[in-house]
């Protein structure tokens, strides 16, 4: 998964009329992971992550 930012590039680089095999070329990614990036006519959405609760209570293990 590429990071939001090399999203964004990718849009911007092919709105500038650079190739696929450029754009490819530039950030490092295949030229499938362009092509899946362009369909997407989106930028990806990152979703915050509920903070997981830890088994470990505190008040039931002082000494840990």
């Amino acid at each position: 998964m590429l990071t939001l930012e090399q999203a964004v590039t990718i849009q911007i680089l092919h709105q500038q009329g650079k190739s696929i095999k450029a754009i490819s070329r530039e950030l490092g990614v295949s030229r499938n992971t362009v092509r899946k990036y362009l369909r997407q006519n989106t930028t990806p959405q990152y979703q915050r992550i509920q903070p997981r609760i830890s088994i470990l209570d505190p008040v039931s293990y002082p000494h840990l």
